[in-house]
């Protein structure tokens, strides 16, 4: 077999992998080969792809491709989270989450950067193409949970743990819908977009989450001009007041609970002194923290005399910058404050570069999903399995889209 050959077999290879890593990677279910291990399917696809591109880059000996670093936060945050592993108590737990930070950080930066700068003009297009089928298929669950499932609001998770995390999901998944209303070609695809868009915020369940992608659609709606911003606006008020409240699970009371301070019989939630004890850890540890994923190992001991509900609690209600702030200190957090700031800034780029195109109405989306997920993540830890290789191929995506000038449409 000659070079070029072996190098085009592995560059097929190579693109089949990362498609396939996007079409798994949506799923908190995993496999358990030992007692603390947790392999997803996202996991094992990823580490075959990246085996495929260190071989095809051993056979074409083009090391050049080892100086395309993932863009400078993501450097600066795994290095932070790296150093807070000295300060952990727990090491064990310290270091799987940050394997799981250099795998998407890193790896997956790394792979679904090289997948769309050294794709073909298609590339982006398949990709979008499969993450609709995928986003159509945990919409297709969650309606199942939803109409057919029990009473509790945290049962309604499609292919996640619960409602929160389906909602970080949907954060990402619809703004990208509604992109696809406004520049897809043909009626069938901009249909199919408009009802997914509808179906998600049907079962979004989690009151951040949906007031999060309803004011990101909002926001698009508004930057493309009046005479998209009234009708839009005046259908989110409209479902927000006569559609909501209709519906089996009366969404629009479940949406205030979720976020609501204080419960029905005037108690304080579980959520917001969580918030206060993990600003204390935070003061008292800025540098390092407390250490990767040691969070609620030490939290219990901020909580002080804060009135707080005692029992079980609901999952998945922290803030997620401030447990990255607890855990992994002040500048990790900053860094992956900068990792979001870089990527809007590059989308944005890309809508002001090619208004009136399919391609800004792609980066006009990509810029509500980051903007959707960064507002559900203040109520929820959305960086978790599931949800981080969906938000870096986004980060990805926001600089192809920012540096390409080709418009290849969506």
């Amino acid at each position: 077999m000659t070079g070029q050959r072996l190098h085009t077999l592995l560059q097929s290879a190579f693109r089949c992998g990362v498609l396939v890593t996007l079409c798994v990677a949506p799923t908190q279910w995993s496999l358990e080969p030992r007692p603390k291990l947790h392999l997803s399917p996202a996991d094992l696809s990823l580490a075959a792809t990246a085996g495929i591109w260190f071989l095809d880059l051993l056979a074409c000996r083009d090391w050049r491709r080892l100086l395309r670093l993932p863009p400078w936060p993501h450097l600066l945050f795994v290095a932070c989270a790296a150093l807070s592993v000295l300060v952990a108590a727990d090491k064990g737990a310290a270091l799987k989450d940050l394997v799981q930070y250099v795998e998407y950080f890193l790896v997956g930066s790394m792979l679904f950067g090289a997948y769309l700068r050294d794709g073909d003009r298609l590339a982006v297009r398949r990709a979008l193409t499969l993450l609709g089928c995928v986003t159509a298929a945990v919409l297709g669950l969650a309606l199942v949970h939803y109409f057919a499932g029990g009473e509790d609001p945290l049962s309604v998770r499609g292919s996640f743990g619960n409602r929160n995390v389906l909602g970080g999901f949907l954060a990402l998944a619809l703004p990208l819908c509604f992109a696809g209303v406004l520049g897809a070609r043909g009626w069938p695809l901009k249909t199919a977009c408009a009802a997914m868009l509808a179906a998600g915020l049907a079962i979004d369940l989690s009151g951040a989450s949906y007031f999060a992608v309803a004011g990101a659609v909002a926001c698009m709606a508004a930057a493309c001009g009046p005479k998209l911003f009234v009708p839009v606006a005046a259908g989110l008020i409209l479902w927000q007041s006569v559609v909501l409240p209709r519906l089996p699970r009366e969404n629009d009371l479940v949406h205030f609970q979720s976020v609501a301070l204080y419960d029905g019989s005037g108690q304080a939630g579980r959520r917001y002194p969580d918030w206060q004890a993990a600003a204390s850890m935070t003061l008292t540890h800025p540098w390092l923290g407390v250490g990767l994923g040691n969070y609620q190992k030490h939290v219990g001991q901020y909580y002080d005399q804060v009135p707080r509900q005692t029992g079980p609690s609901e999952p998945d209600i922290q803030n997620l910058y401030l447990v990255l702030a607890a855990s992994c200190g002040l500048p990790a957090l900053l860094a992956f404050l900068a990792m979001f700031v870089g990527a809007a800034c590059a989308a944005a780029r890309a809508v002001l570069a090619r208004r009136g195109t399919p391609r800004a109405a792609l980066a006009a989306g990509v810029l509500g999903a980051l903007a959707a997920f960064a507002a559900a993540a203040v109520w929820h830890p959305l960086l978790v399995r599931g949800i981080g290789l969906p938000l870096v191929f986004l980060f990805a995506l926001a600089q192809h889209l920012a540096q390409s000038e080709a418009d290849d449409g969506i």
